[in-house]
């Protein structure tokens, strides 16, 4: 991993992220250094998300921060799973990093979660928001796990049922919200 982050080489990966550009979506899949820059997008979004939060009675940012953690590895190490044994084409091939980083770079929109302090006139965006970052995750699944776009859906409808699974399963173990996404 690199030692120093280039916050622009961060910020020009995220526009071609959002942009849906698929030189960017290689280029992030390839590169080993970018699983760091994933995590720090994942950190940021965690905290946008607690401070949009905060009327509800947020404030836990390190709690958001592990959280958000956990559920990237869960999400990548499932969409991994899925992709690479139920859903997989003869031309399927990936490695969890890939997941990780394709997976992080599009929770980037999430830092737009922090208009949640703007009250409810903030949840038309978020829904668009949401929309476009399913839209980016179809397109990084596709992109880390080479198939189809119609085989990036699937990958990803099976994933969610498996994600809900896991996610009952915690909450009755712990009682309540167990959700990770």
């Amino acid at each position: 991993m690199n030692a120093s982050l280039n916050p622009q080489s961060i910020i020009d990966r995220s526009i071609g992220f959002i942009k849906l550009d698929d030189a960017t979506y290689e280029e992030v899949e390839r590169d080993t250094n970018a699983t760091t820059e994933a995590g720090v997008i994942v950190a940021l979004t965690a905290v946008a998300g607690a401070i949009g939060a905060i009327d509800d009675g947020g404030g836990a940012v390190i709690g958001a921060i592990i959280l958000a953690f956990v559920s990237w590895f869960v999400v990548s190490y499932v969409l991994f799973m899925v992709g690479t044994r139920l859903t997989a084409s003869t031309t399927t091939e990936a490695d969890l990093g890939q997941l990780l980083r394709i997976v992080g770079y599009t929770s980037v929109l999430g830092v737009l979660s922090i208009i949640g302090i703007a009250g409810d006139g903030a949840a038309a965006i978020a829904g668009l928001v949401g929309l476009w970052g399913i839209v980016m995750l179809v397109k990084g699944i596709k992109h880390a796990l080479e198939m189809s776009t119609g085989r990036a859906i699937a990958t990803g409808l099976v994933a969610l049922v498996v994600i809900i699974l896991i996610s009952i399963v915690i909450g009755a173990i712990f009682g309540g919200g167990g959700a990770m996404m």
